[in-house]
């Protein structure tokens, strides 16, 4: 019930048109009986008066008899229903009528009787009201009688607008049904009502909007539609519940189903494991409301056939109304990937890959054990070369110590006996010169060879190779010319950098000719911030075939009954010293026409600590030692050596030439240790390889003993590894020289450990004193 616009209109007409004849019905009472009461009021007032002169002279003389005679008369009309007179001390003195209490509609008034401005009592009356209430009664009757005709003609006009109106409405809501169901081409007329042709034009409008709209809708869902088809890829749609709401051809084309039936087919993992419902990609976009990407399933179609798909569920949400802030997932759209090819190709790569790793593990086992031999060969050619060189330089020892010794007491030999001698001496040192190049190339395979660099001032070097060599030079007649700037400076191992140059001025002079020159040049390359060193022979030159296998270890190149000496190490030893300097070398050679060796080193500052160096090619003096020999005082010497040979050497040496030296010889190291013990020397030659503990564990003990603090240590060895000199220079030895024994330089030695000890405060005394 008043469920329609026309009830609801005129409902909420009769409701107001009925509260406001109310409000106007009673306000006409209100103003209705507001005049009469003024009226009643009024005539109260004009009573009041009549009364008081009435009463007032029969108070005043007491006359209560005729006081009540005339209160009497003046009720008995029909407005004056009582009448009361009390005197000044409120006794009642005179009363007619029935009293205030007779009646409700009595209108009571009490009013004083004075005379003279003199207070004589009062008098209370009422008068009659129902008048005035039968007045209010016909205002009333009449009043509802009018409302309730203008109510009725006004309920009617209502009804009638209310059903004239609703019919726009009703027009409109069938127009909006059919608009519903499709029809987008209705249009509403017009209405003389602004409001509702207001209404009516907004309707067609919005229809024509819904019909563009419509259209534009059709037409896209007709696009892709036609799109979907079209796409290689598959294309599914799910609702909420994981129904298939729609896919493309392709997608049942590669599921291998011809339709979906409203859900998925089964689904396995990489592994092959069986995916339930809750685990596809689509569900999982469902519970998290998070895209699924890559998710790689494989799909058994109905022949058997295996098909790889790459998943990708994305959500698609839809804002509640209620809650525009949260929205929830309403569908999912999947696209799938045929990559069934990619990914048999990944499992053959996987096979191959693990093919090759067993491959590449059995080529790896194989290169460790290659590995582990050549580095057991490598050892095993350590030891060799280390016991080579010792087991070579110890019979030397004894055949350049003793050449050495004959040749420093020339006055005991006849001149061609002394020349014998330096042949042997020349000769031994030429061997000790093969077996060290033998072993700088062992270091340089090995990783062994260590160099220091520094600035070196490369024209002394160069001086001092050609002093060296002028002899060989002159023996073969060759003249060396020396061009070389005296303020050059080179970043480079002093010593590998003089044994570079000795091996190419050597070669030079070696492989030329009678008569021929070899030059030496030292020039800078200031772009190039380097040094160039070039040797220059006029020989006979190198092939291209020679030039190819220069550097190469062993190899000479003889020519007929060529019997140049030389081991074919020399050139491969200079290039590798070239290199861990930093440097290069390279050569330029014609047959006939001789060779050029160029060796570019880095150019460097000169060296604060190294004075400036005046070349000067004219033999002079020899000169002077560095320590001056201690001659006229004994000093005690120890030599602790289980070769007597060796030993007879260094006595031989010092009985001629420090005859006043006292040296004592230990066989072992026990035996040496206690002879320090006893004869407290002043130094102490040890052999390394002595039987029981070697030379170095003798050191050691000494070094830790506070009273051999000091005392100089000098170690003998064959062995000429650098592992052996820092192992000696660890434990605490003064010096450490190879064998053979270079004399003079032994003597140095001695010498200048003996000065330093001997400028000593703490031994100044010791040496001093008696034996």
């Amino acid at each position: 019930m008043f469920k329609t616009l026309r009830s609801q209109y005129f409902l909420g007409g009769f409701i107001t048109m009925l509260v406001m004849f109310g409000l106007l019905l009673w306000n006409a009472q209100l103003l209705i009986g507001q005049a009469l009461e003024d009226r009643f009021a009024a005539e109260m007032g004009l009573a009041s008066p009549l009364i008081t002169a009435a009463v007032a002279p029969l108070l005043a003389t007491r006359d209560y008899a005729a006081l009540q005679d005339v209160v009497s008369q003046s009720t008995q009309t029909q407005a004056l229903a009582f009448l009361e007179v009390t005197d000044t001390r409120g006794r009642l003195v005179a009363q007619a009528g029935p009293g205030a209490e007779a009646s409700a509609a009595l209108r009571i008034a009490t009013v004083p009787v004075e005379i003279a401005g003199q207070r004589l009592g009062q008098v209370r009356f009422g008068l009659v009201g129902s008048a005035l209430q039968e007045v209010r009664a016909r205002l009333l009757r009449s009043s509802l009688l009018i409302g309730g005709a203008l109510l009725v003609l006004g309920l009617a006009a209502l009804a009638f607008w209310a059903t004239w109106l609703s019919a726009g409405f009703a027009r409109l809501a069938k127009a909006s049904q059919r608009v519903a169901d499709g029809d987008y081409s209705l249009s509403l007329p017009g209405s003389r009502v602004r409001e509702l042709a207001q209404v009516s034009d907004a309707f067609n409008r919005m229809s024509a909007a819904v019909r563009t709209q419509f259209e534009a809708l059709r037409d896209s869902e007709q696009q892709q539609r036609s799109l979907m088809a079209s796409m290689a890829g598959g294309l599914l749609v799910q609702d909420a519940q994981q129904r298939v709401i729609h896919s493309n051809d392709a997608a049942l084309r590669l599921l291998g189903v011809s339709s979906l039936s409203g859900r998925m087919p089964e689904a396995r993992d990489p592994e092959g494991r069986l995916l339930r419902p809750e685990q596809m990609p689509a569900a999982l976009a469902l519970q998290t409301g998070q895209p699924q990407r890559d998710v790689l399933l494989q799909f058994r179609h109905a022949r058997g056939a295996v098909r790889w798909l790459s998943v990708n569920a994305e959500p698609r949400f839809h804002a509640d109304a209620h809650a525009p802030a949260t929205p929830h997932v309403e569908a999912v759209v999947s696209t799938l990937t045929d990559v069934t090819r990619h990914v048999l190709a990944e499992q053959e790569l996987r096979n191959l890959n693990e093919g090759l790793e067993s491959r590449v593990q059995r080529r790896t086992l194989e290169l460790q054990r290659a590995r582990d031999e050549a580095e057991r060969a490598s050892l095993a050619k350590s030891q060799f070369l280390s016991r080579m060189s010792h087991e070579l330089r110890t019979p030397l020892n004894a055949m350049l110590g003793f050449a050495q010794l004959l040749s420093l007491s020339r006055e005991r030999l006849r001149d061609n006996e002394l020349d014998k001698v330096k042949q042997i001496e020349h000769a031994g040192w030429h061997l000790l010169d093969l077996i060290n190049d033998v072993l700088d190339l062992s270091r340089i395979e090995a990783g062994e060879m260590s160099t220091s660099i520094e600035p070196v001032l490369v024209a002394e070097l160069v001086s001092e190779t050609v002093q060296m060599l002028s002899t060989q030079a002159q023996a073969q007649g060759v003249r060396i010319i020396e061009r070389s700037a005296p303020q050059l400076w080179a970043r480079a191992d002093r010593k590998r950098l003089k044994q570079v140059l000795n091996n190419l001025l050597s070669n030079a002079i070696k492989y030329n000719q009678p008569g021929g020159t070899v030059t030496l040049e030292v020039s800078a390359l200031p772009a190039q911030q380097q040094l160039l060193v070039s040797v220059s022979d006029t020989g006979r030159g190198m092939n291209a075939q020679q030039l190819a296998n220069l550097y190469q270890p062993f190899v000479r190149f003889e020519q007929g009954n060529d019997l140049t000496a030389g081991t074919g190490i020399g050139l491969v030893i200079t290039k590798r010293l070239v290199e861990l300097m930093g440097g290069q070398i390279g050569v330029e050679s014609e047959p006939g026409r001789g060779t050029r060796f160029s060796v570019t080193l880095v150019a460097s500052a000169a060296s604060p600590f190294s004075p400036p160096f005046d070349i000067n090619l004219d033999d002079g003096p020899e000169p002077a030692p560095l320590h001056e020999p201690l001659t006229g005082v004994s000093r005690r010497l120890l030599y602790i050596e289980d070769n007597p040979t060796n030993a007879e050497l260094v006595r031989s040496m010092l009985r001629q030439q420090r005859p006043e030296f006292d040296l004592r010889i230990a066989v072992d190291g026990l035996s040496g240790l206690a002879m320090v013990e006893q004869r407290r020397p002043h130094l102490v030659l040890i052999d390394i390889g002595l039987p029981g503990i070697d030379g170095l564990e003798v050191c050691r003990r000494l070094r830790a003993d506070p009273a051999n603090a000091g005392m100089p240590l000098i170690a003998f060895s064959a062995n000429a590894m650098p592992s052996d000199v820092r192992d000696a220079q660890a434990a605490g030895f003064d010096a450490y020289l190879t064998k053979p024994i270079d004399l003079p330089e032994l003597l140095e030695h001695i010498d200048r450990l003996l000065n330093e000890r001997a400028f000593s405060a703490s031994a100044w005394g010791e040496l001093h004193a008696p034996i």
